[in-house]
């Protein structure tokens, strides 16, 4: 029994690292090279915050366009959402 429940979304263009960033956090894994999520990817970590036990999802949403009207089904009941983006894209 969890005293709370989070489900926060990562999304933003494919190829910016939202897999690595969320297999680095949830599951403390790091690899240079990741397999691109096709359509939708998640992980669940268990955490203690001050005595309260929360569960925490983490949904990784595919960049690629295709997939962009599948958004709102992944999207319900969120708690946050996380843009992921690559800041030297713009000097390339």
């Amino acid at each position: 029994m969890y005293d709370a429940n989070f489900k926060i979304i990562l999304f933003g263009d494919e190829t910016e690292g939202k897999k690595t960033l969320t297999n680095n956090y949830m599951i403390n894994l790091f690899s240079s090279s990741q397999a691109e999520t096709l359509g939708v990817d998640f992980e669940v970590k268990s955490l203690s915050v001050n005595h309260f036990k929360v569960k925490l999802q983490v949904w990784d949403i595919s960049g690629e366009r295709r997939f962009r009207e599948l958004l709102p089904n992944y999207i319900s009941h969120a708690r946050g959402g996380l843009f992921v983006y690559d800041v030297a894209e713009k000097f390339r």
